[in-house]
C-alpha cells in the first residue's frame, strides 16, 4: 500500500473516532422494579399511588443515572423519571386530545396529515407542563413528535 492511502485510511479511522466521541454516551436496559435503590422504590411506590407499576428503566447518559417507572391506571399510562437520589425529574402522563390546548391540537393534526396519531402525552418538568408528544405512523414510518403548550415544534425526548 502507497503511502497516501495509508494517510486517508488513518485520516478516516481518526475522523470515526472523533465522530464516535460526540455522541453523548447512553445506555438504557429493562430492569427489574425491586433492584432499584431504596430511596427510589420508595418514591416510585408513593408516585405510583393506586396505579400499578409495571416496568422499570434505568438509563445513564453521560455518567448520570436516572430511572424510568412506568405506570397504568384506570387504562391510561403515566410514567416518571427518578434520579439516583429519588428526586423527581419529569412526569410523562397520558392525556385525551380534547384536554389539549387547541394550538397543541392543531399543531398535531398538520404533523399528521392523514397519519395515524398515538396516544398523546403530557411532560411535566419542574410542576409544569413543557410539552405534549406523540407519535404519527403514516406510509409504515412511525415518528415521534412534540411541541410546547403554545403549539411550537420542540425536541421530543
Amino acid at each position: 500500500m502507497s503511502r497516501p492511502s495509508l494517510a486517508i485510511i488513518a485520516t478516516a479511522f481518526l475522523a470515526g473516532i472523533a465522530a464516535a466521541a460526540a455522541i453523548p454516551a447512553r445506555a438504557e436496559s429493562r430492569v427489574s422494579c425491586d433492584t432499584l435503590p431504596a430511596r427510589v422504590l420508595s418514591r416510585a411506590k408513593s408516585e405510583a399511588g393506586d396505579a400499578t407499576i409495571h416496568g422499570c428503566v434505568k438509563d445513564k447518559e453521560n455518567g448520570k443515572v436516572t430511572y424510568e417507572v412506568e405506570t397504568l391506571k384506570d387504562g391510561k399510562s403515566r410514567d416518571f423519571v427518578l434520579d439516583a437520589s429519588g428526586s423527581l425529574i419529569e412526569v410523562e402522563q397520558e392525556v385525551t386530545d380534547g384536554s389539549v390546548p387547541a394550538a397543541v391540537s392543531d399543531a398535531i393534526a398538520r404533523a399528521a396529515q392523514g397519519g395515524r396519531v398515538g396516544k398523546i402525552e403530557s411532560v411535566t418538568r419542574g410542576g409544569a407542563i413543557a410539552s405534549y408528544e406523540t407519535t404519527i405512523t403514516r406510509n409504515g414510518q412511525r415518528r415521534e413528535v412534540a411541541f410546547s403548550p403554545q403549539g411550537t415544534p420542540v425536541k421530543a425526548d
